[in-house]
């Protein structure tokens, strides 16, 4: 087994596809080569990675994890995500935690405890906030439509508008292929009385 191939371990059992193997090799030099990943990135490995092309946006590479790396990731993130930007030029690289949804029973007889934390609204809104990650969510909204859908609409900090504005039009596609919800952004400038920036 080549070596780089170390830092992918699929879920299923399958050939890692060209894209896969791409990215691996690309943590394993980082790993290799980066005064600061050096550390974090040996106990370090990827599940899979998706490519996607929302339309009349700019392409991103989904790079899915273990969920037990999360708080390893989130420390070394901004760098890891810009180094990995730097090999693929012109994709948004986007690291997101692998999460399971755990269905409830058919039967509605059958009384099963389910985990907050496995419920598909506590996944897709895990989802999101990895999507968004350094940025948090200070406000969300929900607008009811009359053919009875409903569209969110998060709203982050204004301070964090210069570093996530331009990615927010590919994160929001990327958002409804994973979980097949609309959601769209907004920015506060006063979280606490919920005011809304139009500038």
């Amino acid at each position: 087994m080549l070596p780089h191939l170390r830092k992918l371990r699929k879920l299923k059992r399958s050939k890692p596809t060209e894209l896969e193997g791409a990215v691996a090799k690309a943590l394993f030099e980082l790993e290799q080569n980066h005064k600061t990943l050096r550390l974090s990135l040996p106990r370090f490995h990827i599940n899979t990675v998706k490519a996607v092309e929302p339309k009349g946006k700019k392409g991103a590479l989904v790079v899915f994890y273990p969920l037990r790396y999360l708080m390893l990731v989130r420390k070394v993130q901004k760098i890891l995500t810009a180094e990995l930007e730097k090999r693929f030029a012109g994709k948004v690289v986007l690291l997101v935690a692998q999460r399971r949804v755990t269905k409830r029973p058919t039967d509605v007889y059958k009384l099963q405890k389910v985990q907050r934390s496995t419920t598909s609204t506590a996944v897709f809104e895990s989802i999101l906030g990895d999507l968004l990650f350094p940025c948090d969510i200070v406000g969300r909204r929900w607008k009811a439509r009359t053919d009875g859908s409903k569209v969110q609409k998060v709203f982050l900090d204004t301070r964090d508008r210069k570093k996530i504005e331009s990615r927010l039009p590919v994160i929001s596609a990327i958002y409804r292929q994973l979980t097949h919800r609309t959601v769209n952004f907004g920015f506060m400038w006063n979280a606490k009385l919920q005011q809304v920036s139009t500038r």
